[in-house]
């Protein structure tokens, strides 16, 4: 949680509890953007896109003048469900833009939660309607809680960014704790910025800070129907960024590292997580195959149940990297934990301790370093252990 929450210029935000699956939790969030604000969307990658996604990005495409609003739903992922998924969707965004005089257009939706339901179209119309009488420009704390199915936490990032004699403020929050291999970025992520910047540098902007954040996690290989990444310009004309100034050079380095950030404690609070493990691929022959070893070992149930037992297995991790279509040869394969020589020219490190290598492993920070001695391209990933909570998670994830 971040230690100083900023409160950002144009942006207000009302949650209420639609009364299902989390009883009289809040599970409904509305935030109101003023009518200068840009947005970029980035969507899940899953050829299963749960109606709310398809609906953002037909809306993302057609913004009408005016303000904008987001409806986020917790609980129900509203995916699978055909027509009647879109046809629920359509509805509350219909009915909400009435009650506020927008064009429905301009009301993009997000889910996340259990797939297959049917989503109670009337609880969470009622908790939106509910959400619009308390919307105020404070909510950051409730809203990421709004937004949480099987987070422990809420996740919130914040921050002031000065450039010359102008204050830039940066607030987020995102949720997502299993599920998560995603190709573009978490289940759900929302950053404000209180800046004015064209449409082609906050997309590019947002596709650079993806790249290394969330397309750089995983926890368990598996992809949302329902992922979704929303970067926010208020269109604040007293911070207006210039394309290709010095202000769009450190501003943009301060969303990357926000990403970064969010990432980060997404991995930290994975379903039954116990310790974040950094997989480094470097001295790869291109970047492809650096991010594809890399993933490999990240998503081994082997090489991650090793982790939680603190099990310096290096074998599970060698035999990783060596059934990687992208690998054709091991044999100058060195590999490293926490600095610890594990492996060298594709067998077992001369240096190798196992009192030392297991001392490494009961860290709750692992660093693995695989260095292919093929090329010069490197990638980095971001991952967690794999125990028996995360099983008992997701083996009864309905109930």
């Amino acid at each position: 949680m971040a230690k100083k929450i900023h409160n950002i210029q144009g942006i207000k935000l009302g949650s209420a509890s639609s009364n299902t699956r989390y009883g009289t939790r809040e599970d409904s969030l509305v935030i109101t953007l003023p009518k200068e604000a840009k947005l970029s969307g980035k969507f899940t990658t899953n050829k299963l896109k749960a109606a709310p996604v398809t609906e953002a990005i037909q809306k993302l495409s057609l913004l009408e003048k005016g303000s904008k609003v987001l409806l986020i739903n917790a609980g129900n992922a509203n995916a699978a469900n055909g027509p009647k998924g879109i046809r629920d969707v359509k509805k509350y965004c219909k009915e909400i833009a009435s009650v506020l005089n927008l064009n429905q257009q301009n009301i993009i939706p997000f889910s996340t939660g259990v797939i297959g339901e049917a989503l109670p179209v009337e609880n969470y119309l009622k908790a939106f309607r509910k959400a619009l009488t308390r919307l105020d420009n404070k909510n950051w704390k409730k809203a990421a809680s709004a937004i949480l199915t099987t987070d422990t936490k809420p996740k919130i990032i914040s921050k002031e960014i000065k450039i010359g004699k102008t204050s830039y403020l940066i607030t987020s929050f995102a949720k997502g704790s299993g599920m998560i291999r995603p190709d573009f970025a978490t289940l759900l992520s929302f950053v404000f910025l209180d800046a004015k910047l064209s449409q082609s540098s906050l997309n590019k902007i947002h596709t650079e800070a993806l790249k290394v954040s969330f397309e750089a996690i995983t926890i368990d290989g598996d992809t949302s129907p329902n992922d979704s990444s929303i970067l926010v310009a208020t269109g604040n004309k007293e911070k207006t960024v210039k394309p290709g100034s010095l202000a769009e050079k450190k501003l943009s380095q301060a969303v990357i590292q926000t990403f970064k950030e969010l990432s980060e404690l997404l991995v930290e609070d994975a379903e039954g997580a116990t310790k974040k493990i950094i997989i480094k691929v470097r001295k790869a022959k291109s970047i492809e195959q650096a991010k594809s070893v890399a993933f490999t070992v990240a998503e081994s149930p082997l090489v991650k149940t090793a982790m939680f037992g603190s099990d310096a297995n290096w074998g599970r991790i060698l035999s990783a990297v060596g059934r990687d279509e992208t690998v054709e040869d091991i044999n100058e394969i060195k590999i490293q934990l926490n600095g610890q020589p594990l492996v060298k020219k594709g067998f077992i490190d001369p240096k190798y301790s196992e009192k030392s290598a297991s001392r490494v492993m009961k860290k709750r920070e692992i660093i693995i370093e695989i260095i292919l001695g093929l090329g010069k391209y490197e990638f980095e990933v971001m991952t967690s252990d794999l125990s028996e909570d995360y099983v008992l998670i997701n083996s009864d994830y309905r109930s």
